[in-house]
């Protein structure tokens, strides 16, 4: 006996279903960008000169509002995606729908036709009856591409419980940030605490300092520094707060709540003290003959470097301390024996540790030196000596001489080298000659072709994506592709690229048949042809 299945309830979308609600995703936000851009760049209508303040600040946090709403949304569904899954497994491109977004597109222009300078309160009502109007078109249009009638009722009936909150919190989010703007008056009482820190830390070092409480100024008459509120460290309390948030969400299985909830006040304290540190430091480079160092490296990037060490320090502290972690499972009145696995065979120490290592010596070298390539070589060390006690587990990442590896390899050195880049004002190896500068090109080609890859597929495409991965559906498997290429193109200047490669990488890792050790031989691959390019034509700010 055969069984027919309606498409539309099937549990897990096709990748065409995904692709449709990426598109349609894009297309709404495409939509709500342009009507934006249109009635605030393209007419010849001020808003705040022409109607009460109330109505302005209506019109332009309702749009907001839609794109809250969006995220909520995909917030929603990255943490409860089976319902999302079954109302999208039928979405495709209907005529009819698209029709019906395209009505609420031409509804949402209709004001344009009487919104003219000198306009006043009579004509408020009926551009937002229009608005409103044409939004609900929009929208409808866009849902029934997704799933008819039948769908969203089922889907209402099992996810609204947590849909109707979420779509709430994302309506309300830019009135209740304009309600808790108040708050961020408290920056300039940070502000204050950590200038009186910094003072009585740089006084009990000996420096003979000169002090303005008002501006909030502390230094001598060759170098000082302001410790106004971007200085104040409210962003490195942000990203802990981010890290922290992010650390207790993807390792929540293995933590101990509320007991974990500890994290924030640590981290919060630590990320305050490295900041009163971090000033002081800056000021001590300063008054010691160093102000260009002080101000252009290790004022660009002591801050990142402290963050980095805080939240080192706070994963060692949640992985070191028993109270914070959930304790292992019994059976009966005897726990049983767990197998500890050492330190070097670990397999997850074995794709974190390594990266680490490599931005922890990307920060130190930037933050101490002027010319922080130079520090290369050292760098190459360091990594080689972190790496090489896992070298039996890179061993059995499974390696072959695969053509698509290679051929996606050399794609991508062929985007990288034939994009055009400016030229550097000097070479990164400075001054060295000689024995020296071959020495650091050495160091430079296997840290680049070699150790590179290892580190950063390992733990953008192997750990990352796995970590971020929360079901088996090809929707998290785009999600997390997209996070781990995002992330990867930020380290690089050329984040463009570097976002494309990423994307590829990470194609190969999850392919049919595919595996991580295919990432690493494309990204090893490309990195070797770029680097010999660089070294071909003397320019290395191509790598």
């Amino acid at each position: 006996m055969s069984i027919s299945v309606d498409p539309s309830i099937r549990s897990r979308p096709s990748y065409t279903g995904v692709a449709v609600i990426a598109g349609l995703a894009l297309l709404l936000a495409a939509e709500l960008a342009g009507i934006g851009i249109v009635y605030k760049h393209r007419i010849d209508f001020y808003c705040i000169d022409n109607w009460p303040p109330a109505a302005c600040r209506a019109a332009s946090r309702t749009l907001v509002s839609m794109y809250c709403v969006l995220g909520a949304l995909a917030l929603t569904a990255m943490l409860r995606p089976a319902p999302f899954r079954t109302l999208s497994a039928g979405a495709r491109f209907r005529p009819l729908p698209l029709a019906l977004n395209a009505i609420g597109i031409a509804l949402a222009f209709v004001p344009l036709r009487y919104l003219v300078a000198g306009e006043a309160m009579d004509k408020v009502l009926p551009a937002f009856a229009f608005w409103t109007l044409g939004m609900g078109f929009i929208l409808a249009g866009l849902m029934l591409c997704v799933a008819p009638l039948s769908g969203w009722r089922r889907f209402l009936r099992d996810a609204g419980g947590a849909i109707l909150p979420a779509i709430g919190a994302g309506l309300v989010a830019p009135w209740l940030a304009v309600l808790i703007r108040p708050a961020w008056r408290s920056l300039d009482e940070i502000s204050a605490v950590t200038f009186a820190a910094v003072t009585q830390l740089i006084g009990a070092l000996g420096y003979d300092v000169a002090t303005d409480p008002e501006r909030r100024i502390i230094g001598t008459e060759t170098f000082s520094v302001s410790v106004n509120p971007s200085c104040s460290g409210i962003e490195g309390l942000a990203l802990v707060t981010l890290f922290v948030t992010l650390y207790l969400w993807l390792f929540r299985a293995e933590l101990r709540f509320p007991r974990a909830l500890l994290l924030y006040p640590v981290g919060l304290a630590a990320s305050a003290l490295f900041n009163v540190v971090r000033i002081t430091a800056l000021l001590v480079i300063g008054f010691e003959g160093n102000p260009e160092l002080a101000v252009g490296g290790f004022h660009s990037h002591a801050g990142w470097l402290m963050f980095t060490l805080v939240a080192l320090g706070l994963i060692a502290l949640a992985q070191t301390l028993p109270g914070l972690k959930v304790p292992a499972a019994t059976s009966g009145p005897v726990a049983p024996i767990r197998t500890v696995l050492p330190f070097w065979q670990d397999p997850v120490v074995a794709r974190i540790l390594p990266f680490a290592t490599f931005m922890l010596g990307a920060l130190l070298a930037s933050a101490f030196l002027m010319q922080p390539a130079l520090a290369y070589p050292a760098r190459a060390v360091a990594l080689i000596a972190v790496m090489a006690p896992f070298w039996p587990l890179y061993r059995s990442l499974g390696w072959r001489a695969d053509p698509g590896a290679m051929g996606v390899g050399a794609l991508v050195a062929a985007m990288w080298i034939l994009i055009p880049v400016p030229a550097a004002e000097a070479p990164p190896y400075g001054a060295l000659s000689g024995g020296l500068l071959a020495l650091w090109i050495l160091a430079r080609g296997i840290g680049t072709t070699l150790l590179i890859p290892v580190i950063e597929e390992l733990f953008f495409r192997d750990y990352l994506e796995s970590r971020i991965r929360r079901g088996s559906g090809p929707l998290w498997a785009i999600v997390a592709a997209l996070v781990s290429a995002g992330l990867f193109a930020a380290l690089h200047d050329r984040w463009a690229e570097a976002f494309v490669a990423g994307l590829a990488f990470s194609w190969l890792a999850r392919r049919s048949g595919g595996r991580i050790a295919d990432a690493i031989l494309a990204h090893g691959l490309a990195n070797g042809l770029i680097f010999a390019a660089a070294l071909a034509t003397g320019r290395f700010e191509i790598i």
